[in-house]
């Protein structure tokens, strides 16, 4: 989304740069180039910019909305796509900390299970064995 927002701020056209976008994710073996020639290939057809982001991936709908909506107002879409690519770091990284706090009780638990009864094996019940056998003996 960053190369996106880069390459439209520079001058290019909206075809152009995700041209170039995808041509900067040619050595990924990875999808990102493979959809981002197939929407840059739908755009230069002549599709309207939403329905050509639908031979993407559903994780670039943030982009096909932000370039719908500047098109529609007649913006520049390189600042809403640095502003929506900021808020998907932010989400992304509320995600991890969140998934950090729940793997942290995940581990917390067993050690408690496990744990806790050692503890009442080897200290409480020798204890309460002891004072009951003074009491009762």
């Amino acid at each position: 989304m960053v190369l996106l927002a880069v390459a439209l701020r520079s001058g290019c056209g909206v075809t152009e740069a995700v041209e170039a976008v995808a041509a900067v994710h040619d050595d990924d073996p990875g999808p990102v180039a493979v959809q981002l020639r197939a929407v840059a290939a739908a755009l230069r057809w002549g599709v309207a910019p939403y329905p050509a982001w639908t031979a993407a991936d559903p994780a670039w709908a943030r982009v096909a909305t932000v370039l719908a909506v500047a098109a529609r107002a007649g913006t520049a879409p390189g600042p809403p796509l640095l502003r929506a690519a900021r808020d998907l770091r932010a989400a992304e990284a509320a995600a991890v900390e969140v998934a950090a706090a729940r793997a942290g009780v995940r581990l917390v638990a067993p050690l408690g299970l496990v744990f806790l009864p050692a503890f009442v094996l080897t200290t409480l019940v020798p204890v309460v064995l002891a004072l009951a056998g003074r009491v009762l003996g």
